[in-house]
């Protein structure tokens, strides 16, 4: 065969491929955020939506091997998305990503240790985990740089991801990790030293805005921080 006939026959069957496609429709928001904690080869990887022409699910190839999807920029929760292309990950436009650190939200409207957990999750991300002081000091900043506190208790304290619900004084991250194994567990010498259970109702963690933690009641509305990790 000619190289001329082997390329027209190539060209042919890319023309075929990009306009025979019955199951073209855009991903829906809900498959996007489903792949923020799909696990390949033991790595959590997060699916870029930039990328045009992706694969699509395995029950549509099997049916028509020749299908792809065109995928559009995501809006999830009302918040739009954007690609990194360093790594090609997928990230949202309102928190602030810190390469080797991960990426960070203060929500300004506070809520209580429950509900701000939940509000993380749907977020593609949990409550922050402190892992340094650079993670604190980063913390710290995007308070500095925020808006007014609204509906918190106390204004200078931020709701993290720890607790010590399962038992009295045995701090863990939502992670289930030990403050220790964490790599922060600096707490306040405020109110005598803490954590200090006071009322016997203080089992879940914040941060100051010194960057120190403290515990506090669950049920208290806080600001509080979210952390989508990097993977």
């Amino acid at each position: 065969m000619s190289r001329l006939l082997f390329f027209t026959c190539i060209n042919l069957s890319i023309i075929f491929l990009t306009n025979s496609n019955p199951y073209e429709k855009p991903i829906l928001d809900s498959t996007i955020a489903t792949t923020l904690n799909v696990s390949k080869n033991d790595e959590k990887e997060l699916c870029c939506p930039c990328t045009k022409n992706a694969t699509t699910s395995s029950i549509e190839i099997n049916n028509n091997p020749s299908a792809t999807h065109h995928i559009y920029p995501p809006i999830i929760h009302d918040t739009a998305w954007k690609c990194n292309f360093v790594g090609n990950k997928l990230m949202r436009d309102d928190y602030r990503h810190s390469p080797g650190i991960g990426s960070h939200k203060l929500h300004t409207r506070a809520k209580v240790w429950n509900e701000a957990r939940k509000i993380c999750i749907e977020e593609g991300g949990h409550l922050a985990i402190i892992n340094s002081i650079a993670e604190a000091n980063l913390l710290l900043d995007l308070y500095n740089r925020s808006g007014p506190i609204k509906g918190a208790a106390y204004n200078n304290q931020f709701l993290l991801g720890i607790h010590d619900l399962y038992t009295e004084g045995d701090w863990v991250t939502i992670q289930g990790d030990s403050l220790a194994k964490s790599g922060y567990n600096t707490w306040t010498d405020k109110w005598g030293g803490q954590p200090d259970n006071g009322g016997g109702i203080q089992n879940c963690g914040a941060m100051l805005d010194d960057g120190k933690l403290d515990d506090v009641a669950c049920n208290v509305p806080f600001a509080f921080f979210c952390e989508i990790p990097n993977f």
